[in-house]
């Protein structure tokens, strides 16, 4: 009997370490999105949480390179304007889903000054 009670602890313990196991996966997820209002042969600095900086020269849709964590925040800067423009972000913040789901939704505009 004390066998029978022993190696049942054992397996119950052992139970309860490969649940603990498992907290699931991260998924990471691209940001990105569409820069629209942007004047030819003029470029805009963006950023993605304060790193990860990208050039963008072109009307149309832009990808940073590092992704982010499912369950993380992200945010969306300009960090330089293009020469006689100010480009503003829409949509620039908030946390991928827990499924890490791409971020397809920041808009940057950009207009001439004047």
């Amino acid at each position: 009997m004390k066998h029978s009670k022993l190696a049942f602890v054992f397996l119950v313990s052992a139970a309860a370490l490969l649940l603990a196991g498992c907290g699931g996966t991260t998924e990471n997820a691209t940001v990105g999105g569409t820069v629209v209002g942007l004047s030819g042969g003029t470029i805009v600095t963006l950023q993605n949480n304060g790193s990860d900086p990208i050039n963008v020269g072109a009307n149309g849709t832009f990808t940073f390179d590092a992704q982010v964590a499912s369950n993380s925040a992200y945010d969306v800067t300009v960090v330089t304007n293009p020469t006689g423009e100010t480009c503003t972000v829409t949509s620039g913040s908030g946390t991928v889903d827990a499924n890490g789901d791409q971020v397809t939704n920041v808009v940057v505009t950009c207009l001439a000054n004047t």
